[in-house]
């Protein structure tokens, strides 16, 4: 028996590049409407799966919802997140039970974030409530947000395959 590839998964969910780095594919998206304390009307969640290769590192960015990282195959998945106030953590998504692993995590809204695969591949799942929209997701270039969070620059400017 053949040992499964990230390349297999992209193939058999027909997963597509997505803008931050590593591949997607939206599959659940509500019919329910919500509005947002801002005023505007979003579908009340979505999900995707979302799929990292060994040595891809996503862009940071941030989303305007809660999302919710579930882990499904794969290796472990590293999330970093600075919050408004630049709070530093680290959230490891594994298949193991351990005292710093889990099969799940948040990041709550307007949080900076990235994720990393420390092994051949990891598939997550990610849901968003009020659902995911592009005009609702923001990309920063790494220095630009050091210049927003200087107490963070080493953990931010962190290549973590180096």
């Amino acid at each position: 028996m053949s040992k499964t590839t990230y390349k297999d998964i992209v193939e058999n969910l027909e997963l597509s590049p997505h803008p931050e780095g590593g591949y997607y594919k939206e599959v659940y998206r509500s019919t329910e409407k919500v509005q947002k304390a801002n005023g505007n009307q979003r579908t009340a969640g979505t999900g995707i799966y979302f799929l990292l290769p060994q040595g891809v590192c996503t862009n940071w960015h941030r989303v305007a919802s809660d999302e919710c990282w579930h882990f499904y195959k794969g290796d472990r998945l590293i999330l970093e997140i600075i919050d408004p106030a630049g709070s530093f953590e680290q959230l490891y998504l594994d298949n193991e039970l351990n005292g710093n692993s889990c099969f799940q995590g948040l990041v709550p809204q307007n949080c900076w974030q990235r994720a990393y695969c420390t092994g051949g591949y990891s598939l997550v799942g990610c849901t968003v409530a009020p659902g995911f929209e592009f005009e609702d997701f923001e990309m920063v270039e790494q220095e630009g947000l050091v210049e927003e969070f200087p107490n963070n620059a080493s953990k931010i400017r962190h290549d973590p395959f180096s």
